[in-house]
């Protein structure tokens, strides 16, 4: 997938997969801030790991 819309910072994000979409990122990126805690708990795992 052609990726040219993402920066290199927001390639940096814990979520980024090379084939995500805008409209993942957008979604995922809202979970994410939902789910900080977990973050800096180490117990973050993104929605697009949880569904493989």
């Amino acid at each position: 997938m052609d990726n040219e819309w993402a920066t290199l910072t927001i390639k940096e994000v814990p979520f980024w997969r090379d084939d995500i979409t805008p409209e993942e990122y957008d979604i995922e990126r809202t979970y994410f801030y939902e789910n900080f805690d977990s973050y800096k708990k180490g117990t973050y795992i993104p929605l697009w790991k949880q569904k493989k």
